[in-house]
């Protein structure tokens, strides 16, 4: 699929001394009229370069090149990041070009140098604002990124001035190359929908269609065809988990049932091939003759229920679903009556999450539809509508003990979760308002004061505090410090942490 956005350099942002010109903000056209998104420049004065930072909804690039100069080379240093999982490109070509009036000069590579950094160069010819386009083909399809007013300087002293003039202070430097190693991952800080939240505990606990109960088809002694039938066991449909034998009873009913089937089977199965052989002949009547007939048929389907279960162990009890065993209430050797429950099986396909709803919120009980839940050992919030949940049941009354009553939703089961866990939980209603959010996991605490580390550039990151509203397990509101379009580090965030308690590091270099 062909992607096309036109990013602007931000006026604010601009490390390249532009003269305002109405094309110079965040809104505006390029060559081919294409609106542009975002974009970010800062500078990297230890080793005397510039940097622009260009994002479109699915891809970061990151070009570190020397100030340009006319008659001079400068190498683009492009990082490319998938944002949904923030890895390296592996493979791709990528063609930037510096266009002016319609004409223009462009370099292509038809692989990166390294993982995820790719390396054209460009010569420009004479001095001037441009404007400088990438262009990537990869597995990912066609992407463009626009930046303009880039500015060509007369010489090297022009370039070396500007440059000094645009030192930022106070600024975290932590490279591609290390986000690219860890679990790492920013996102653009937006309006959007949020709901009235109730913060609350409950509780993962078994869905009743999903368990199947399995009761004693006779009375006898339980037998175990393994020594693995326990809880937790995974089991297929039809699958052997209990034999019932009669061996040893004085009353072994269970192989006195099977004898006489079989014989009735064999006498009846004799008796109507004879009266098949005597009908032709028209000895008998065809009354005796249905009747043979229908004493077969009722022997055979006997015989073949109890034989169908049947073996030397003795009654075989199946698994009537594909699941696993979740109650086993039996022991080897013990005795069983005919309709006792001896186990149940789940089909392991549905969990309800039991909320606790406190009395204090029983007014927005009608209006809950779905919710947040976390397990306390894991960071991930897992959400209803995303499990394919339902709001099923909540309780007509309130419990003495806590004064709470149960909210019940169904809920898709998936391997990380387990009944009996224990959960905090978000109750959604539909109260809802349009704030500034971002993902609870970007926000860090110390002594009550919350902060975030706003990505500035493509590798410099700073320090921000903010006020946070109200959360829902997975997005918190933020009511100061942050503006819709910036970036903050949403996974990761310890690591850009210890990066700022580092102190002034060595000079930024790449190796490649």
């Amino acid at each position: 699929m062909n992607k096309i956005y036109l990013i602007a350099l931000g006026l604010s942002l601009s490390i390249i001394s532009c003269k305002p010109s109405a094309s110079s903000g965040h809104e505006g056209h390029d060559h081919d009229g294409h609106d542009h998104g975002e974009v970010t420049a800062e500078t990297h004065d230890e080793h005397e370069s510039q940097t622009l930072s260009l994002y479109n909804p699915e891809t970061e690039l990151f070009a570190e090149f020397h100030p340009l100069v006319a008659g001079q080379v400068s190498e683009f240093l492009t990082h490319l990041t998938r944002l949904d999982s923030y890895k390296p490109y592996a493979e791709g070509k990528l063609t930037v070009s510096l266009i002016k009036d319609g004409k223009g000069i462009r370099n292509t590579v038809e692989a990166p140098a390294s993982l995820g950094i790719f390396t054209p160069s460009l010569k420009p010819k004479a001095a001037g604002l441009y404007t400088l386009v990438f262009e990537i083909e990869s597995q990912f399809g066609k992407e463009r990124f626009v930046a303009k007013n880039i500015e060509v300087y007369a010489n090297e002293e022009q370039a070396e001035e500007a440059l000094e003039t645009q030192h930022k202070e106070n600024q975290i430097k932590f490279l591609k190359e290390q986000a690219w190693k860890i679990d790492f991952g920013t996102e653009k800080v937006a309006y959007g929908i949020f709901n009235k939240v109730i913060k609350t505990t409950g509780e993962l606990i078994a869905s009743s269609n999903s368990e199947i109960r399995i009761s004693a088809q006779s009375s006898g002694i339980i037998r175990m065809p393994s020594s693995d039938i326990v809880n937790g066991k995974t089991v297929k449909k039809g699958e052997a988990i209990f034999f019932i034998s009669g061996q040893g009873l004085s009353d072994n009913s269970l192989t006195s049932r099977f004898i006489n089937a079989r014989s009735d089977y064999e006498k009846t199965s004799a008796d109507f091939k004879r009266a098949q052989a005597l009908r032709a002949d028209q000895i008998i009547s065809e009354k005796e003759f249905n009747e043979a007939k229908s004493n077969f048929e009722k022997a055979e389907v006997n015989y073949q229920l109890i034989s169908r279960d049947y073996s030397t162990k003795g009654i075989k009890v199946s698994s009537p679903a594909t699941g696993y065993i979740c109650k086993v209430f039996v022991n080897e050797g013990e005795y069983v009556e005919k309709g006792q429950i001896i186990g149940i099986v789940d089909r392991d396909s549905k969990l309800i999450l039991k909320a606790d709803l406190y009395q204090k919120h029983l007014t927005q009980l009608s209006k809950i539809h779905s919710a947040n839940f976390k397990l306390p050992y894991r960071d991930e919030i897992y959400n209803t509508t995303e499990l394919k949940g339902k709001l099923i049941a909540y309780g007509r009354d309130i419990h003495e003990e806590d004064y709470t009553t149960p909210v019940y939703f169904e809920i898709n089961k998936i391997p990380e979760l387990f009944m009996g866990s224990y959960v905090d939980v978000y109750l959604q209603s539909e109260s809802t308002r349009k704030v500034l959010s971002i993902s609870k996991s970007a926000v860090l605490e110390d002594q009550s004061v919350f902060f975030v580390f706003v990505q500035t550039d493509g590798e410099s990151y700073e320090k921000r505090f903010v006020t946070i509203g109200a959360d829902n397990g997975k997005e918190i509101e933020i009511t100061s410090g942050l503006k819709a379009g910036e970036r903050v580090v949403s996974k990761g965030v310890y690591f850009v942490k210890l990066a700022s308690l580092a102190g002034t590091l060595p000079a930024h270099n790449h190796n490649h």
